[in-house]
């Protein structure tokens, strides 16, 4: 009898050969084929003779075969004609003379076609159309006259092929898929279909209602899962303690008066969502997600001065080495009139001392550092989506208490993301920035006129004395073989070329840290007039007169870090400019074209990363694997709603202490 387990290899047909192309698509066992699903339909079920088609030109029709010949001209042609009641065809295949032994005389066949019209327009023609035998029940066709699925695929392995051995196995799926919610719809709690019935709507359906339906419920299994994962975080952290931190008025207004700016509003909020959360004895978990240069720096001193006068030490974590530093020297700064201690902790000063109510700035160095303060009662997170939750987990054992978290991030999420991202954390968005800061101008500068570009920034470094640097980008260290794309050793010489009298020097993430950081000092400190750098730059490095940013072959690069990038530049008061030049191959009109464009309209990073999620998807954008982010089969990452409505019941369920593991086990995946 088979089974959801049985394996894929145990089905007729299904050899050694086929059997790799089913692993391709991540299908080993029965069940895994039976929740493949469709990612689009093709309706076919509309019969029409063929006088309709040669008017309408496209279209699904019934005709007997009247002819089959084979002829060798280049490629071998098979030319079939059909005829009905009402006139007859020409249909043409390329390289299939097996045709002229299994289309017979007689037979009668559905076919699916449309015209190819020649260039001049005066030629008509039918290429390789599709086509079934008329079963005389519609039931009983598999791919043409009725709404047959298109399958994710892989080459050798069609949807045919899957759409045949799926057929196969219809008559079981009732018994093989047991329903992990059928008490819920019995009760009526969930009006959803059960879940044999869900794929088999998906798999056969009859109409566009029965594919609505069936999907419903499968988006449904896979938000519950998704939505579990939150409920039981949130339900953890619920029972988890934290010291609580009072909110000290007037130390935070004399930071917030000695600053030589206003707060933004959404700043403003933002300190005040912080302070509330960390004023309870329950652990803040929030997610500050803000543009590039909206403050939230200033927003986290905040928080650690209120925390360390309250008598606890913070920690904040930075995903590099230099950004560490930089962080070191930025509250140094900020904090340098209200008496903080601050202390570095990378991997090359790897120290923290036995004092408590402190600031201990670093690296993950700091996670393994058993030296904690036992005071420790406010951990920030910069970048948190480089650090796993492994290492966020660690300073929870640290302490009887667990310490409140804020997590940060100048990669903005779009708000259609952020409750399935961060689903667990609350979430707070700067969005407006300082008054004051100047927009850079951003420009997509095709391929030919990047050497008028180039002249022209020679001349703007040249006119400011000197005072104003350029970051050029590339993709890549060194040139490969495989790879057209430009990299920075080989750039860096052409641009030593280009800018003869100008200080051009290069960085890239496999130098020593050492290294990096005296490039950047000396970058820092104008000695340096163009660096030449791979994507290390992205995140904080903080160069004021750095005006210019030049990135190359930008289309290798995702939106989210070119706005990154382009937050290099623009940190001062000085005009700033963002030029993306694309590869040689990129064409005019193609999307790589069209999202470049987009970029250099948009200055928002928050609109930036919505529409490239929108065109090129989670898993491109953020890395699925990496990010976390759920991979969905047929529910969407933009249905809030459905979050919601899976979050009510997933509360409900863990409420009622269901067996919550034997229903994430058997949902539809």
């Amino acid at each position: 009898m088979l089974t959801k387990n049985t394996p894929i290899e145990e089905l007729k047909g299904i050899g050694p050969k086929s059997l790799q192309l089913y692993q391709n698509l991540g299908i080993q066992t029965v069940g895994q084929l039976l929740s493949h699903i469709p990612f689009r339909y093709q309706d076919t079920s509309d019969i029409i003779t063929i006088s309709q088609f040669k008017e309408i030109g496209e279209g699904t029709f019934l005709a007997e075969i009247e002819s089959v010949k084979t002829t060798y001209f280049r490629k071998k042609i098979t030319t079939v004609t059909v005829k009905d009641d009402t006139g007859t065809l020409r249909l043409s295949y390329f390289n299939q003379p097996y045709l002229s032994k299994s289309l017979l005389k007689g037979d009668i066949y559905l076919f699916n076609a449309k015209y190819s019209v020649s260039r001049n327009g005066k030629t008509k023609n039918i290429y390789n159309p599709t086509f079934e035998k008329f079963k005389y029940k519609k039931e009983k066709q598999l791919h043409v006259g009725k709404i047959a699925g298109v399958y994710p695929e892989t080459k050798g392995l069609t949807s045919a092929t899957l759409r045949r051995k799926i057929t196969e196995l219809r008559t079981d799926i009732k018994d093989m898929f047991s329903d992990p919610l059928e008490t819920a719809i019995k009760k009526g709690n969930l009006k959803l279909p059960y879940l044999y019935e869900a794929l088999e709507l998906v798999h056969f359906p009859e109409n566009e209602e029965d594919i609505e339906k069936g999907q419903e419920r499968l988006a449904f299994d896979e938000m519950l899962r998704v939505a579990i994962k939150i409920e039981k975080e949130r339900e953890r952290r619920d029972k988890e303690r934290a010291g609580k931190i009072p909110l000290d008025t007037k130390v935070v207004n004399e930071f917030i008066k000695s600053l030589p700016y206003k707060l933004t509003d959404d700043q403003n909020k933002a300190v005040q969502s912080i302070l509330e959360d960390c004023n309870s004895t329950k652990p803040m978990s929030r997610l500050l997600n803000g543009d590039v240069g909206s403050g939230k720096t200033v927003v986290s001193a905040i928080a650690i001065l209120n925390c360390i006068k309250n008598g606890f030490s913070s920690v904040l974590l930075a995903p590099t080495t230099v950004l560490a530093k930089q962080h070191f020297e930025t509250f140094s700064k900020l904090l340098q009139d209200f008496d903080i201690d601050i202390e570095l902790c990378i991997s090359s000063e790897k120290s923290i001392s036995d004092a408590d109510n402190k600031l201990i700035i670093g690296t993950h160095a700091i996670l393994y550092e058993m030296q904690l303060p036992e005071d420790l009662n406010l951990v920030i997170i910069d970048e948190q989506h480089r650090f796993g939750v492994q290492q966020r987990e660690y300073f929870k054992k640290q302490s009887h208490l667990s310490p409140h978290y804020l997590t940060m991030t100048a990669t903005p999420i779009p708000r259609s993301l952020t409750e399935i991202f961060f689903g667990g954390l609350d979430v707070t968005e700067i969005r407006e920035k300082p008054k004051g800061r100047i927009e850079v101008k951003t420009y997509y500068t095709p391929t030919q006129k990047r050497l008028e570009c180039f002249d022209w920034i020679k001349a703007k470094i040249g006119e400011s004395n000197r005072r104003n640097q350029a970051f050029f980008i590339y993709p890549l260290i060194e040139e490969s073989e495989k790879s057209s794309r430009k990299s920075v050793l080989n750039e860096f010489e052409n641009l030593k070329e280009i800018f003869k009298g100008f200080k051009v020097s290069y960085l890239h993430g496999k130098l020593k840290e050492s290294e990096k950081q005296k490039l950047l000092e000396d970058f820092k400190k104008k000695k340096i007039d163009i660096l030449v750098s791979t994507t290390v730059i992205e995140v904080g490095i903080d160069i004021p007169d750095a005006t210019i940013m030049v990135i190359e072959d930008a289309e290798r690069f995702g939106l989210a870090q070119l706005h990154q990038l382009r937050g290099r530049v623009g940190r001062s008061d000085k005009e700033s400019f963002c030029f993306v030049i694309p590869g040689n191959d990129v064409q005019n009109g193609s999307p790589a074209q069209e999202r470049l464009i987009y970029f250099s309209k948009h200055n928002s990073g928050f609109e930036v990363a919505e529409y490239d999620l929108q065109t090129r998807g989670p898993g491109e954008v953020y890395g699925t694997i990496q990010s976390g982010i759920p991979v969905f089969k047929v529910a969407s990452i933009y249905d809030i709603d459905l979050l919601k409505k899976s979050r009510v019941f997933a509360k409900k369920l863990l409420k009622e202490d269901n067996d919550v593991e034997y229903i994430l086990e058997n949902l539809f995946r």
